[in-house]
């Protein structure tokens, strides 16, 4: 007895689905490469596991927060403080920029008597908030790490300040002015060769009374003009933000007039003003 044959259109379906079946896995591995592709391309760059900063410098924005503890903090302007350092990379309505964000270098100084450099208390990367992590963040570390290196971050910033807080004793000088030139010639690139694709940011708490043998706004304003002539600096391409502390003792001095000296002097150094708080 001879076999029946299969009906050709039957044969032809079962050869078409065959060879589908086929490409499967030449699917799968184009996909599997172009995903490790552009993980590759957008995979973040080395970092030093201690400080979490990029291994190339060049890349990296820099905001650096000077305080000025000449005069104690009160305790609503220490907690402000402490709510500001742990929403450092918040933005909102108000705020449309972070102070820091993911992989800029965050350095914090202390105001020291005349004569004194300021004291540098902590110098580290941002590593990331594990609530805005990117696709390649995801790939590259679990959330567990990446929350470590939040929380240690956020931990190192709060207590090396406290501490030095702590230990602080009022200063009957505070020479601002010296402390941002130094500042910014030691954190900051020369302005000749400043990335602008960087973010470069100067946070200042203080009540800003400058007092020095420089300048000394208990005894006048005097002028800013000269006050740069002399502490010759360029803000060009940093932004700065100040929360002033204010003062009962010292709002005699704390006036309109103040503020616009400031306002001027920032503007003749070629810098921007983003922003004045009064705390």
């Amino acid at each position: 007895m001879s076999k029946r044959r299969e009906p050709a259109q039957r044969s032809r379906a079962r050869h078409k689905k065959s060879s589908a079946s086929s490409y499967i896995p030449i699917f799968g591995g184009v996909l599997a490469l172009a995903i490790l592709g552009a993980y590759m391309l957008t995979r973040p760059p080395p970092v030093d596991p201690s400080t979490f900063c990029a291994k190339d410098s060049s890349s990296i924005g820099i905001t650096a927060l000077l305080i000025d503890v000449s005069d104690e903090l009160t305790n609503a302007q220490a907690a402000r403080l402490q709510n500001e350092i742990a929403a450092i990379s918040s933005t909102s309505d108000e705020r449309q920029s972070a102070f820091l964000k993911k992989g800029d270098k965050l350095v914090v100084y202390f105001v020291e008597a005349e004569g004194e450099a300021p004291s540098m208390v902590f110098s580290m990367c941002h590593p990331g908030d594990v609530v805005n992590r990117s696709v390649s963040d995801s790939l590259s570390q679990g959330k567990i790490i990446a929350n470590k290196k939040w929380q240690k971050f956020k931990t190192d910033t709060l207590m090396n300040i406290e501490k030095k807080m702590d230990s602080s004793s009022n200063l009957d000088t505070s020479p601002l002015i010296e402390a941002i030139q130094y500042i910014r010639s030691k954190d900051f690139p020369p302005p000749a060769v400043m990335d602008q694709s960087n973010e470069y940011q100067f946070v200042i708490w203080s009540d800003m009374i400058q007092n020095s043998d420089e300048s000394n706004h208990f005894s006048e304003l005097g002028s800013y003009k000269t006050v740069l002539k002399n502490n010759p600096m360029d803000l060009k391409g940093i932004g700065l933000s100040v929360f002033q502390l204010r003062s009962k003792r010292y709002s005699r001095y704390q006036t309109n007039e103040h503020v616009a000296w400031w306002r001027k002097l920032i503007a003749y150094a070629n810098g921007e003003l983003n922003g004045w708080d009064p705390i």
